[in-house]
């Protein structure tokens, strides 16, 4: 539990918060509807504001968040992490698409009473002293109270998975699912990698659905954290469940609050920041170390940081809650990871590339001493930013200058690897906080000195583990001709795998035939998409003058009058003349063995 000299007093009173919105009904049954009619709604609104000359960036950003908290977490996810790949996440909007937290309703107690009480097997009497019925926020997926356990005697946060979330979970994925088997179908941004993309859609409903992840997340964070001057909520395993998560209630103010003050009345702010003897530019600096330990030391990080769920404590210290999201990296690309930042900060900047494409599973077909100069030209930029502390901090960030590389990768024909979103995640979240807490934050140096002191933690670690480590060096040294054995196979093998890859390689009548096919299919799109919008003009009274023009329209006048099954027989043969086209120029633009399609780029 955390100690009471920690506990801060109040910065927000509770007048002063938003209350939670009573939860409207959403059609999940019908969801496509639902999400097809907001989405409608959006663009005609955005298409109105600009007729009337009212469309401003800011108008825009808050229109699209409102429309994604209404269509609840997934969608709100699936921005999110398509923002990470794309040079947005160099912009404003980039930014605030991160930090957008998912809010939703809050469901009638009596409704929620009931799956409390059945997933403890008994009354909430008999566990609680006292519990708010009011919850102090909610999601679209869960609604968290706050209540008093009557056998501990202690405040805890009590998180209760709201009705029907499954269902809209699964209508959501479904119908994700068809989208990205459309963009597939068309051969939409095959970079994308949209099953890997999906892949990791499912498992965020996974976490979001049982909160055992999260509660063994929070248990693990806080024996990695024991030694930091950051505390994790206390999980209470006897009152949680798949569906319930009891987890002790930090007293204190979040870095949200912290953030709003700080813009409506900085003065009351400084006044509570020397009441509690907080310093914002060592929260900083103790929040940055944290997450690097998080990442390169103990391999397990927060993955969801943003500013609602920093806790701000006494003595400039730190509470994390909401670990919906946690993050790992397998070894070897912690390891090039690790290294690529070392060197990036370091100034060596062609090692620092050389490593960042040995994070690529297989590089794409294009001249990489290219890429490599434009990555070079994008790290010195930051280089030289980073040192003018009069510039904004989001414009001389990491995340900044991630998102000016991928718009390079992107243009290089680098394909996403969405293992890297999380990470990447962090990164931004730990952006997001630096800027409100210390602007002139040095993250060049950040990383330098957290290199160094990493170093020095890892050799008297070394020093300590010395008897252990003789024995482990006796032992290896017995393995050392197993392993040699072991090595030589699998180097035969690595070498065996790239000669057919190079055996394999399309060559350049391959590339030729590969663009006239990609031209036949382009044409057969117009085609079924020409005689697709003929179809609905003369048998649903669509009136598409102003989508095709007057040329076209006067042309589909030639076009013969068919009957209903003599037309769908026509948009059938044409789109399957579509696909065929599409899969000979895959087939002929593609290795035998792999395809540029493979590459990965690392923080992405």
């Amino acid at each position: 539990m955390i100690p009471d000299h920690l506990i801060t007093t109040r910065l927000i009173q509770a007048t002063e918060r938003t209350p939670v919105p009573p939860a409207t009904e959403r059609p999940w049954r019908m969801r496509g509807l639902f999400v097809a009619s907001r989405l409608i709604l959006l663009w005609l609104g955005d298409w109105w504001l600009r007729l009337r000359g009212r469309r401003t960036r800011l108008r825009r950003m808050q229109r699209f968040e409102r429309t994604l908290q209404h269509l609840g977490m997934v969608w709100i996810r699936v921005v999110q992490t398509l923002s990470l790949r794309g040079s947005l996440l160099s912009t404003p909007v980039g930014f605030a698409i991160q930090d957008l937290r998912d809010l939703g309703g809050a469901r009638p107690w009596p409704q929620m009473k009931e799956i409390l009480e059945a997933e403890l097997g008994r009354p909430v009497t008999d566990v609680f002293e006292e519990i708010e019925t009011h919850p102090f926020v909610a999601t679209t997926v869960s609604q968290t109270h706050r209540a008093r356990l009557k056998e501990e005697e202690e405040w805890v946060a009590v998180k209760i998975q709201q009705p029907y979330a499954k269902d809209i979970f699964e209508h959501d994925l479904r119908l994700i699912s068809r989208v990205f088997s459309v963009l597939k179908m068309l051969d939409i941004m095959p970079g994308m990698r949209w099953d890997d993309l999906f892949h990791e859609l499912r498992e965020i409903q996974i976490r979001e659905l049982n909160y055992h992840y999260e509660a063994a997340s929070l248990r693990r964070l806080s024996q990695n954290l024991v030694m930091e001057p950051v505390h994790v909520p206390q999980v209470y395993d006897a009152y949680s469940s798949g569906r319930v998560l009891v987890m002790e209630f930090i007293q204190g103010a979040l870095l949200s609050d912290f953030i709003y003050l700080s813009r409506t009345d900085p003065r009351r702010l400084q006044l509570w920041l020397r009441e509690n003897n907080i310093d914002p530019k060592l929260l900083a600096q103790r929040l940055f170390r944290s997450v690097y330990r998080q990442v390169f030391e103990d391999n397990f990080f927060h993955g969801d940081l943003h500013t609602a769920n920093i806790i701000l404590l006494r003595d400039s210290r730190i509470g994390v809650i909401e670990c919906r999201s946690a993050g790992s990296l397998d070894r070897e690309s912690l390891a090039k990871q690790r290294h690529f930042l070392d060197h990036l900060a370091r100034g060596e900047l062609d090692t620092a590339a050389e490593i960042y494409f040995l994070l690529a599973t297989q590089l794409p077909r294009v001249d990489l001493n290219i890429v490599k100069q434009k990555l070079i030209r994008v790290w010195r930029t930051w280089e030289t930013r980073v040192h003018v502390t009069e510039l904004p901090y989001l414009e001389k960030s990491l995340s900044y200058t991630i998102g000016r590389m991928n718009r390079v990768l992107y243009g290089s024909q680098f394909a996403a690897q969405w293992a890297f979103s999380k990470l990447t995640g962090a990164w931004v979240h730990l952006d997001l906080a630096l800027a409100n807490l210390d602007p002139a934050f040095n993250y060049q140096r950040g990383i330098l000195n957290y290199m160094e002191m990493g170093e020095r933690r890892h050799v008297t670690t070394n020093i300590g583990n010395l008897p252990g480590r003789v024995g482990a060096a006796l032992v290896a040294l017995h393995e050392f001709p197993r392993k040699m054995e072991e090595y030589n196979l699998l180097r035969e093998s690595l070498m065996r795998r790239q000669a057919q890859v190079v055996q394999g390689s399309a060559s350049k009548l391959d590339a030729v035939i590969a663009a006239l096919f990609g031209l036949g299919s382009m044409v057969f799109l117009t085609i079924f998409v020409f005689l697709a919008s003929i179809f609905c003009m003369r048998f649903y009274d669509f009136n598409l003058d102003v989508l095709l023009g007057p040329q076209l329209v006067e042309l589909s006048t030639v076009v013969p009058r068919f009957g209903q099954p003599a037309w769908l027989v026509v948009l059938l043969i044409v789109l399957g003349l579509q696909r065929f086209t599409q899969r000979l120029r895959k087939r002929f633009s593609t290795r035998e063995y792999g395809s540029h399609s493979d590459a990965a780029p690392s923080l992405d």
